[in-house]
């Protein structure tokens, strides 16, 4: 799957044609919202388990 990307788009959320949402990787506020919902938790995750384990 492609990412969309067109800075000249100032939305942050572009509807699909099959339905859905998808985030628009040419405004900066996207790359934030993948980081806080994806990256940080999973590295949040890895830490405490690694904790745990050792």
């Amino acid at each position: 799957m492609a990412l969309y990307r067109e800075p000249r788009d100032k939305r942050v959320f572009v509807p699909r044609k099959s339905g859905g949402v998808v985030l628009n990787f040419g405004h900066p506020i996207a790359w934030a919202i993948l980081v806080c919902t994806t990256i940080v938790p999973f590295v949040i995750v890895a830490a405490v388990t690694l904790a745990v384990v050792l």
